[in-house]
């Protein structure tokens, strides 16, 4: 097969978590005390970026501000919003037949490592990662550049071509490039069409339906 680790996002790729990352990130700035007409009607673009970075681009904050936002959103998120989310439909049987035929699968999340880990461990998908790799509290290590390499490093794998990270978002399909492995997005979670294919990935995959087939090749 051509390839035989893959890395996958977890927000908008194997989740909707939109309705968790939106009521924290909303938590976050009204207790930091934006006014409403601060807010923008349109949330999507917070959804996939390192945290402190989401909240500098989406609601133009400093990076003092940003840093104060990030420890309410986690006073939220570590309660409620990390609950808050959908596996997307089709994903288990997409992981069921990669494992069922030998590929080795792990997660690569901007995410805080120890959220992404605790939601994986309590969900139906706990049995199909050798691993889950995310950032640290403070924001080290928060960049699929960095991400990608330290994930390889933990599962003893060399990178190159035959790993491929699967990703919903730019930074995603810029990571997998950084680090030298191949890279595929997907549309169906929070990344437009021309954001990804301007990122040039080896792959397009518009639904979790077509994962396995397209991977699989």
């Amino acid at each position: 097969m051509k390839y035989t680790d893959l890395f996958f996002d977890l927000d908008g790729t194997l989740t909707n978590s939109k309705p968790g990352i939106f009521n924290s990130a909303l938590y976050a700035v009204k207790k930091l005390g934006l006014a409403p007409e601060q807010i923008p009607a349109d949330l999507t673009p917070f959804i996939g970026p390192p945290l402190r970075e989401s909240f500098k681009l989406v609601f133009g904050l400093d990076e003092a501000q940003a840093e104060q936002a990030t420890i309410y959103y986690r006073e939220f998120y570590g309660n409620e919003g990390m609950h808050q989310y959908t596996i997307y439909l089709g994903i288990p049987e997409a992981l069921h037949e990669f494992a069922r035929n030998g590929y080795r699968m792990s997660i690569v999340t901007s995410k805080a490592e120890i959220y992404a880990a605790e939601i994986i461990k309590n969900s139906p998908l706990k049995n199909y990662f050798s691993m889950v790799s995310g950032c640290e509290l403070n924001g080290e290590r928060s960049e699929k550049g960095l991400l990608i390499p330290y994930n390889a490093e933990r599962l003893g794998v060399k990178l190159g071509h035959n790993v491929l990270m699967i990703g919903d978002r730019y930074h995603d399909l810029r990571g997998a490039r950084q680090a030298g492995i191949s890279a595929a997005g997907v549309l169906y979670g929070f990344g437009s069409r021309n954001e990804l294919e301007s990122e040039n990935p080896d792959l397009i995959i518009p639904d979790p339906n077509d994962l396995f087939r397209l991977i699989n090749g």
